[in-house]
């Protein structure tokens, strides 16, 4: 194959535009493109570089969704995305690797609503439809020997899909700790949920479509989502209740003249809340342990 990876300097401009320079230092991109609302920024990736080593990479793509009705084995209606790769970006510095994914991230989550392609809203699904993804973003320094939590951040995101007819407009609750004791269970909800782990919300940060200020009266998340397009409502802070994590990493290092051997084990923690029942218990998947190693 005659697909290589090969040098370039990339660059966010006005938190709408990347541009792709040969070098860095030139005025004249040789390629830019607009962020729009059904962008998505893939999951990275390592992929092989050269016989040294590999290469982090991350894909923008252009999400598009379209309603299929299937009839086998029995009939059902879903909504199907088909991508479309924008670009696709490479690095071997981790840092910035984070870095241009949280500057993209950060600049799809403020594009205007407005931007939206208004000839689709108010069709008529079959189907109607909506997924709100919570995702926590869990940052720590521990201590070396007792594995004690020096310093810590977490971070939630919640994105949210949805196939709804026309302009529709959705209530969002969480189990913001300002409203222990005033919460509200409506006559049509056959199975009311409650909540005994209350949380404080820091540093909120909304999507444009959504009301800040009866956020700001009732606590409660009021939005016009946007149609058929994978978007983030909101981010937050807040701080870890567990003592412990849910695993700590072990590792053995030995040197043998030029050869290096490196050892590792995951040793899950009985006292974290999700490995004491057993019925409640998270697998834990794609796990990727990075160590920094020194170029000499």
């Amino acid at each position: 194959s005659s697909r290589h990876w090969g040098p370039i300097y990339v660059k966010l401009k006005d938190r709408r535009y990347v541009q792709l320079f040969y070098e860095k230092g030139l005025e004249k991109p040789f390629k830019e493109f607009k962020l729009e609302i059904n962008h998505e920024v893939s999951e990275p990736k390592l992929q092989n570089y050269d016989e040294n080593g590999r290469i982090h990479s991350v894909r923008i793509d252009r999400i598009t969704y379209k309603e299929k009705k299937k009839y086998q084995p029995k009939p059902t209606v879903s909504h199907i995305a088909e991508k479309e790769q924008v670009i696709k970006l490479g690095t071997t510095n981790y840092n910035d690797f984070l870095s241009f994914i949280r500057a993209v991230q950060d600049s799809l989550m403020d594009l205007p609503a407005s931007s939206t392609d208004l000839s689709t809203v108010g069709l008529n699904y079959q189907e109607q439809e909506i997924t709100v993804d919570v995702k926590d973003e869990f940052y720590g320094i521990l201590a070396k020997g007792d594995n004690r939590i020096l310093q810590h951040n977490v971070l939630t995101r919640v994105h949210v899909l949805s196939f709804l007819s026309g302009l529709a407009e959705c209530r969002l609750g969480l189990n913001d700790i300002l409203i222990k004791g005033n919460e509200i269970v409506l006559r049509q909800d056959i199975m009311p949920t409650t909540t005994t782990k209350w949380i404080q919300l820091n540093d909120c940060h909304f999507h444009s479509c959504v009301d800040e200020e009866a956020f700001a009266s009732a606590r409660v998340i009021m939005f016009n989502p946007l149609d058929a397009c994978r978007f983030e409502l909101m981010r937050f802070r807040s701080v870890f209740s567990e003592k412990t994590m849910p695993f700590t990493l072990r590792i053995r290092a030995s040197v043998n003249g030029a050869e290096v051997e490196l050892q590792s084990w995951l040793v899950m923690s009985p006292g974290f809340s999700s490995n004491r029942d057993p019925l409640s218990q998270v697998p834990c998947e794609n796990v990727m342990i990075r160590y920094p190693v020194p170029h000499k």
